[in-house]
């Protein structure tokens, strides 16, 4: 069933999920903070809350999705 709905072309043309998600991610000076606190600290950032280390997991990820998909992801480029 999976396949199948990969393949799914839409009224409007395909989806490039990558894409989407490059094209809606924004810089945040806290998640930044984040993760040089747990480059710098991880004794302290491994006793963090699950959310707070959930979060920077998803922003690192779309942070790089971004980055390859050729958009600047330093604060300047915001």
């Amino acid at each position: 069933m999976d396949d199948h709905l990969k393949e799914a072309v839409f009224l409007d043309g395909p989806r490039n999920k990558g894409q989407i998600r490059a094209d809606a991610w924004e810089y945040d000076e806290r998640m930044e903070e984040l993760a040089k606190l747990a480059a710098s600290h991880s004794e302290t950032f491994d006793r963090m809350g699950i959310s707070a280390r959930m979060s920077l997991g998803y922003y690192q990820n779309d942070k790089a999705n971004a980055a390859a998909h050729g958009r600047d992801v330093t604060k300047e480029g915001k």
